[in-house]
């Protein structure tokens, strides 16, 4: 695996419109409130944003599974994402602005009818997503568009 100039193990890569974080972030059973086994890997997601200006923004995203109502998951779903953006503008130094938050509760699954344990575990997840770049993409854009 490529470390893009950085001489620690990396947890995080660049991918196609997001980044790709190789471990899960963890939090408490039902609450908002990370687990300490998560803070290396979003040491290294702040690393990663810090390093590369040219990301602009990032939707930090959460998602839960079905387990427990609707409204509980959402509300949860939006709290971990918002948690997870306090952690990288706190401990991390990334930029507020450079950071947003959505939760989608149970909505978008990646085991649509999870039945087991682990399935439901895929589904419980956080995601970043590059919402926004820098010049480089906006002239490529430009030029996709062009007749």
């Amino acid at each position: 695996m490529e470390n893009h100039g950085c001489q620690d193990a990396q947890l995080v890569v660049i991918g196609a419109g997001r980044l790709d974080i190789l471990e899960k972030v963890y939090f408490k059973l039902g609450s908002h409130k990370l687990q300490k086994r998560s803070f290396a890997l979003l040491d290294n997601v702040a690393k990663v944003m810090n390093a590369h200006p040219e990301i602009e923004v990032i939707r930090v995203e959460g998602h839960s599974d079905k387990t427990g109502s609707l409204k509980f998951n959402m509300r949860l779903s939006k709290q971990r994402a918002n948690t997870v953006v306090r952690y990288l503008v706190g401990r991390g130094k990334v930029t507020r602005d450079r950071l947003i938050s959505e939760g989608f509760g149970p909505t978008r699954p990646l085991v649509p009818d999870a039945k087991t344990k682990e399935e439901r575990a895929q589904n419980r997840r956080v995601e970043f997503h590059i919402v926004d770049t820098g010049p480089e993409d906006a002239a490529t854009e430009a030029q996709e568009d062009a007749p």
